[in-house]
């Protein structure tokens, strides 16, 4: 069971990943009409993806060198043996790029990264 980032570089191994939230717009537009009960609908896929993806790391220095790659602009593809339903090319986008010290371990480090879809 193991996660895995691959970058224009290399890869990236987090220890674990504690947090994975994606939402998806709903792009179908319900257009209500004047003096009728129906309204017109124009249907339209749902967008790809987006949310927050969480990485542990065992010290600050995976952390950090994780995070210094995660920052530079381009695609990434993430996979997961444990968890396949996470798998997609992504780019770091629509937030802040935090990096946290574990308050109980002292050792362990997370990095916090928005990301967008760019194909599943």
């Amino acid at each position: 069971m193991s996660t895995v980032i691959v970058h224009s570089a290399g890869t990236i191994t987090p220890k674990v990943v504690q947090g994975f939230e994606s939402a998806r717009a709903a792009r179908t537009i319900v257009h209500t009409i004047l003096g009728r009960a129906d309204p017109d609908i124009t249907y339209r896929p749902a967008a790809l993806r987006s949310g927050t993806l969480t990485l542990v790391f065992a010290n600050g220095a995976d952390a950090a060198a994780a995070e210094a790659v995660l920052v530079m602009p381009q695609t990434f593809t993430l996979s997961d043996t444990a968890v396949p339903q996470v798998a997609m090319k992504f780019v770091v986008a629509g937030g802040d790029v935090v990096r946290t010290l574990d308050d109980g371990t002292r050792t362990v480090w997370t990095v916090k990264i928005p990301f967008r879809e760019v194909a599943p």
